[in-house]
């Protein structure tokens, strides 16, 4: 069932400020892009009207290795975490948030961060790998929280 309190337009469009565009790829591959995998997967969940994609963290496009604007990747993954409805214990690897927020998180740290369910102990876990994008993130997640 679709969840109704995820901004999937919001989404589709921050997540596409990352896009470096076929301008510069040449052409759109969505199957190998880790900014396309992530639209791509915004919109089976949003036609499906399911929030869960099955086994979406094994089809990360690792071999993705373009270099991506830094502020719009922290911007979106930000986004992305007001998103979050904090599950908490019943987090679950397959929310399309977390799918969506792993592979920019791949783009920008060159791996995604394991999730547990809290925004607070993803800022916390975020510090201890990198303080400067963490902190980064944290003031981009405090603006959109303020927006709202």
């Amino acid at each position: 069932m679709l969840n109704k309190n995820i901004d999937y337009n919001g989404l589709i469009a921050e997540v596409g400020k990352c896009c470096l565009s076929e301008d510069f790829c040449g052409r759109c591959d969505k199957k190998s892009c880790l900014v396309g995998y992530c639209e791509q997967s915004l919109l089976s969940a949003f036609k499906n009207k399911d929030e869960y994609l099955d086994d979406g963290l094994d089809y990360i496009p690792y071999e993705d290795t373009k270099i991506y604007d830094e502020e719009k990747l922290i911007n979106a993954i930000a986004f992305i975490l007001n998103q979050c409805k904090n599950c908490q214990l019943y987090h679950d690897e397959d929310c399309i948030i977390n799918i969506i927020r792993s592979a920019l998180e791949v783009a920008l740290l060159g791996d995604y961060m394991d999730y547990k369910g809290s925004t607070l102990i993803y800022f916390k876990e975020l510090k201890d790998k990198n303080e400067e994008v963490s902190k980064r993130i944290f003031n981009a997640f405090n603006q959109y929280i303020n927006k709202g």
